[in-house]
This record gives structure tokens, C-alpha cells and sequence, in this order.
């Protein structure tokens, strides 16, 4: 205990020292911003040797924007021009008791101007660049430099969010160089004047612009555009505005200082600002009264004590809560990893039924940002549309994108209402069930077709030989009876290629080897002549008989299949379907085309969903495309579809050729 008393009585001395350095350090400051050692320096009058110069001189030319209201702009009822920079120069001129002239110009010119010594000085910023070309007096008030974006642009919200965004700034004003260094990414429009700026962001054209804030907030104003800009909240930066003067006369540096520090002394920026800007937009520092300052500084010692106490008592309350506010935090992230590990879909609805939270699986399968969809309602959004909030504690089953999905939801606080909606994409375990049912069919279907082949060899066996015996035994035999055995030879003959055709389609090959393309699509083909016959179907076979593609043939088969018979389907009676081949640069392109009822637009980009199909009930399962799209994938082919509804429909497949192993 006594020990914990001496750290108290330590801590508290360590607070008194740092309250009474901050003290001293405001002190400090505002000696400082009081300026004595310049009232000191400046407060002297015009010495002989200066007088001299003004009088040699003659007039001096003041030059600066001619369109930047309210600080210099020309009036258009009397064309004169009139301004803050105009009061204060005219100042200036009564301090100098020399005339200065005006020289309106685009502020990239006025700059240039002076630089070059056509013109005596200018109000400008201070940088390291413009010091080569320029000397600077004193400050003569500050200002702030503001971005403005349009009310409809919600993805501007701080200065960060103008990197890689368009951004217009006057030509030749400080804030393109300070953007250019402090936010590289940002793509700089430069504009002959603000008024150009503007239009290019209500137009579009830029995203954002940057400058100085009063001249900024009189152009909203002059043309009435408050609700159609927005003002970011943090300012880019706040400078002092010097006089800069050109390197050609170093003397006028100190002459303009002088009156500048009596302009001070009267106050007469911040009158002036009265007249121009009005008392909420501050254009000079208001300088407190030494005294006042002083004041102040006593009442803080006093008040320092006190504080130093009651630091002491709510130190160590402010350690536990803090201890406990990690403790807390640290859960609650953990909890949100957890939630956003999961596979499942997981939404939390507010009781007005707004997102509140949701996991990284959803917004993945959404291709959103998280922050996009929070604060959403959930009938706007993408498959949560489709599910009924009603059915709590139930599991219901929806459709989205041709997937098939279970969800459940849950209330997690029945006074607020708010619900836990898990989603879980039963899909592929729908297919896999599909699948293997229509692999038991083809096995029982392969199975069937080899028995029947087999039977089938052989009384063809039979008509053949006793068709040879006929032929060699009957050494005189007329016309008729040559056409009938000949018809007899070549319907076996037709009748065993179409038995080899079932033997080879239902033996199950995954081996890759080199094909005949040609032939390979004729046996195919071959296997739908009932239900090319029934609709009395045209098909034509463009390929040239050299053409040998190396691919695994079981899924050439399914392919092909699936493709002609979906033609089929398709064409009406009497109808085409052209199936061409051709190799270009190693690749091999298969198209098939037919002049079918082709396909709604609508429904292209959903044609190798699995389940998806336009045919009435029990004419399709909606597997066909799908099948074809996934055995493709196993021999690394690739499939384009163009169909116009009325007009056909045109699938494009491509294989890379390899060589022969």
C-alpha cells in the first residue's frame, strides 16, 4: 500500500510537469503568433534609401487572377473589378504612398508574370519551387484548400478516395504540385479557372476538384449548385498566403513587410474579410491578447492539480476497461472469422428486414464488398429475393442461376426480431444424385446393347455365309434374283456396322488415342437415325478425311451426342443440321449449326446451367449442355454459342491438337 502511494504521488508530479511544459509551450506560441520579434523588426519607418527606391520605381504592378471571386473577380453590371486582394492592395498602396496598378490575368499567366519580372508581385503560396523564381514576404492571412465532389458520388468520401480518381485543379495553382507529390495516384485535369473546374465535375469529366475554399464556396453560390455539391470534411491543407515578389527586386521584400505588419496592427484584414467572406469563413488568425493569454495559463496551473487527482483515480479504471475492451474486441473478431469461415451462407436481418451482418462465402458468390451490402434490404438482393422469411425453423428449398439451395432461418433475439438466414448450396449433391442415376441407365443401357449385339452377330453371321453358298451354288440366275442377293449382302453389311457402332459406344474407354474425325462423326451420327429419320432430318458432314484429332472418344461421344440430338430437337420437319471441321494454327474447330427455333437472349447465358431447359415437362432434363460443357472440360475443349430466336442456333467448339503419342 505504501509503495502504491508513492506511485500515485509520482504519477501525480508527472502530470503537473507535462500541464505546466504544455502551458509554457502555449506561451511560447503565442508570443509567436503575436509576432513580436516581427512588430520589433518592422516596426521602424520607411528608411531614406527605401523611400528613394519607391520613388524610382514608380508604379508597381500588382498582378493575379482575374476571375477567382471573392478575393479578385470582375463585376458584371460595371465590368470593374473588385475584391479582397483589391482592398488589400489598395492598402497597402495608401501604406507605400505609391500607386500600384492592377493586372488581371489566368492565374497560370499572373504567376508566369511575375516570375519572369513583367509584373512586380503577386499573393500567392510558398514552396521550394517557386522560391527559385520568387522572393516572399510575410504571411498576410491563411487559407485552406478544399476538395468538392458531386452529392451523387458516394464513393468520395475522404481525401484517400481521390487516388486514382480525375481530379481538376486551375493550372499553375499550388494544389497541383501538392497533389502530385502527396497523392501520386490521383490523375490531375488542369482547368484555365475555377469556373471551367466546375463544369467539368456537374458534367462528369472529373470526379473531384481541388482549391481554394472561399472561391470555391462563391461560385456555389453564384450558380445556386448547394444541393448538387458536396464539401469533404477534412481540408486537403491550410497555408499562409505571402506576397511573392520578383527576384529582380529584393529590396521591396523588407518595404512590403512594413506595411504589411501596420495593416496588422489596424486589424484591417480581418475587416475587410467582413465585407468579402463574412464571419464564418476566417481568412486571418485572431490574435489573443497577451493578457488574456496570461490569464488563462494561471487558471490552468490551478486547474492542473485537480486534474492531476482525478488522472490518478481513473487511471487504473481506464487500464481495466481498456483490458476489458480488448478482451471483448478479440471475441468478436474471433467470432467474425469464424463466421466468415464457413461455407454456408450466413445473413443477419435487423427487424426491418436490412442486412446487418453477413459472412466472406456469400459476398464471394456475390462478387460484392461486404460494406456494399450491409445496411441493404434483403429483396433487393441477389438470391435472398427469392426465399420466404415467414417459414422460421424450417427447412425450405429455393432455385437460383439453376442451383439449388436449402435455407433455415433462425431468430436470435425475439424482442428485436433479428434473424439468422443459413443458406447451403445442395447442388452438386443433386447432380451427384442425378449423375449416378443416369450412369446406372447408360451401364444398363451398354450392358443391354452389347448383349443385343452379340445375338444379333450372329444369325447376320448365318445370312451371310447362306447368302455366299446361294451365290456359288447357283451358277445361272437372273436379274432378279442378282438384286436380291446383293440387297440381301448389303443390308447385313449395313446391319453389322451398326452393331459394331453399339459395341464401341457401349464399352467404356477413357483412354486417349488418335481418331478418324470424319468417320467418328458418322458412327455417331449413325446412332440417332431413328429420331433423325422420324423428323426427316437433313445432316451434313463438312470434314476433310485426313483430319485426326488425339482425344479420349467416350467423351467425344457424349459431346457430339448431346449436341446433335439438342439439334434435333430443335429443327422442325425437313430441317438441317451442318456439322463443319477444319484446323487452323494447331487447333481444330468443330461447328455445328442448325436452322432451328434458336434461343432467347435471355436464356443464353443460363443454356449450360445444370437443370436448366426450355422444353416442356418430361420432353428434357436440362442436363444435356451441362454434360457437354463438363466433358469438354475434361478434354480441355472450349464451347461459344451464337443463336438468334427463329433464326438457328450455332455452337463453336475448339480443341488444341496434339501431337501423336
Amino acid at each position: 500500500m505504501h509503495n502504491s502511494k508513492k506511485q500515485w504521488i509520482f504519477l501525480m508530479i508527472l502530470i503537473s510537469f507535462s500541464v505546466i511544459t504544455f502551458a509554457a509551450n502555449q506561451f511560447i506560441k503565442t508570443i509567436y503568433d503575436l509576432n513580436i520579434y516581427e512588430y520589433i523588426k518592422y516596426s521602424q519607418d520607411f528608411s531614406t534609401e527605401e523611400t528613394e527606391y519607391l520613388d524610382e520605381n514608380g508604379a508597381l504592378y500588382y498582378c493575379t487572377d482575374n476571375n477567382a471571386p471573392p478575393f479578385s473577380f470582375q463585376d458584371k453590371y460595371t465590368g470593374r473589378y473588385k475584391g479582397f486582394i483589391l482592398d488589400y492592395v489598395s492598402a497597402l498602396s495608401i501604406e507605400l504612398n505609391t500607386q500600384i496598378e492592377f493586372v488581371p490575368k489566368i492565374w497560370e499567366e499572373a504567376v508566369q508574370s511575375v516570375m519572369s519580372g513583367e509584373s512586380d508581385m503577386i499573393e500567392l503560396f510558398k514552396s521550394k519551387e517557386r522560391e527559385e523564381y520568387l522572393s516572399f514576404t510575410k504571411s498576410i492571412y491563411k487559407l485552406r484548400a478544399i476538395v468538392i465532389t458531386r452529392s451523387d458520388n458516394n464513393e468520395i468520401t475522404n481525401i484517400s478516395d481521390i487516388n486514382g480518381r480525375k481530379v481538376a485543379i486551375e493550372a499553375g495553382d499550388y494544389a497541383v504540385g501538392y497533389t502530385e507529390k502527396n497523392i501520386p495516384d490521383a490523375e490531375i485535369i488542369t482547368t484555365v479557372d475555377y469556373l471551367e473546374a466546375i463544369n467539368k465535375l456537374l458534367s462528369g469529366e472529373v470526379d473531384a476538384i481541388i482549391g481554394d475554399e472561399p472561391i470555391i464556396i462563391y461560385f456555389m453560390g453564384d450558380l445556386s449548385i448547394e444541393d448538387r455539391i458536396s464539401i469533404l470534411s477534412e481540408p486537403l491543407y491550410e497555408l499562409d498566403i505571402c506576397i511573392g515578389v520578383t527576384k529582380s527586386k529584393p529590396e521591396l521584400v523588407n518595404i512590403l513587410n512594413k506595411a504589411i505588419l501596420d495593416l496588422k496592427k489596424s486589424d484591417f484584414a480581418p475587416k475587410i474579410q467582413q465585407k468579402w467572406f463574412g464571419l464564418s469563413t476566417p481568412v486571418h488568425k485572431d490574435r489573443l491578447n497577451a493578457q488574456v493569454m496570461f490569464l488563462l495559463i494561471i487558471v490552468l496551473l490551478f486547474l492542473a492539480a485537480i486534474a492531476g487527482w482525478i488522472s490518478i483515480w481513473t487511471y487504473f479504471l481506464k487500464k481495466q476497461v481498456k483490458k476489458r475492451t480488448i478482451e471483448l474486441t478479440k471475441s468478436k473478431n474471433d467470432l467474425q472469422l469464424t463466421f466468415d469461415a464457413l461455407s454456408d451462407f450466413l445473413i443477419v436481418l435487423d427487424k426491418d428486414g436490412r442486412i446487418e451482418n453477413i459472412n466472406k462465402s456469400f459476398t464471394d458468390m456475390l462478387h460484392k464488398s461486404k460494406y456494399d451490402l450491409i445496411g441493404s434490404s434483403y429483396n433487393n438482393i441477389p438470391l435472398l429475393d427469392t426465399i420466404n422469411i415467414k417459414l422460421i425453423n424450417k427447412v425450405s428449398e429455393t432455385v437460383f442461376n439453376g442451383r439449388h439451395y436449402n435455407y433455415y432461418i433462425t431468430v436470435l433475439e425475439s424482442k428485436k426480431n433479428r434473424l439468422l438466414i443459413s443458406i447451403e448450396d445442395n447442388t452438386n449433391e443433386i447432380l451427384s444424385r442425378t449423375q449416378l442415376l443416369q450412369q446406372n441407365k447408360m451401364i444398363a443401357i451398354g450392358q443391354l446393347a452389347s448383349g443385343l449385339a452379340h445375338e444379333i452377330r450372329n444369325p447376320l453371321g448365318i445370312i451371310r455365309n447362306y447368302s455366299y453358298v446361294l451365290k456359288s451354288r447357283m451358277p445361272y440366275r437372273d436379274e432378279l434374283m442378282d438384286k436380291a442377293l446383293t440387297s440381301i449382302e448389303s443390308a447385313v453389311l449395313r446391319a453389322s456396322k451398326m452393331v459394331e457402332n453399339l459395341l464401341n459406344f457401349s464399352r467404356k474407354n477413357d483412354d486417349i488415342k488418335c481418331i478418324p474425325l470424319k468417320k467418328t462423326i458418322n458412327d455417331i451420327i449413325s446412332l440417332e437415325k431413328e429420331s433423325i429419320t422420324a423428323k426427316n432430318v437433313h445432316i451434313t458432314v463438312i470434314c476433310d478425311d485426313s483430319i485426326e484429332f488425339y482425344t479420349r472418344l467416350e467423351s467425344l461421344t457424349h459431346i457430339i451426342l448431346n449436341l446433335l440430338s439438342n439439334g434435333i430437337d430443335a429443327v422442325s420437319y425437313g430441317g438441317t443440321i451442318t456439322i463443319s471441321c477444319s484446323t487452323c494454327k494447331n487447333y481444330l474447330y468443330i461447328i455445328f449449326k442448325d436452322d432451328g427455333q434458336g434461343i432467347e437472349k435471355h436464356n443464353l447465358e443460363h443454356i449450360f446451367n445444370p437443370f436448366f431447359t426450355t422444353k416442356n415437362v418430361g420432353n428434357g432434363t436440362g442436363l444435356g449442355l451441362f454434360i457437354v460443357y463438363n466433358e469438354l472440360s475434361k478434354i480441355n475443349g472450349e464451347i461459344n454459342v451464337e443463336s438468334r430466336a427463329g433464326e438457328g442456333t450455332e455452337f463453336k467448339l475448339k480443341f488444341k491438337l496434339e501431337e501423336k503419342k
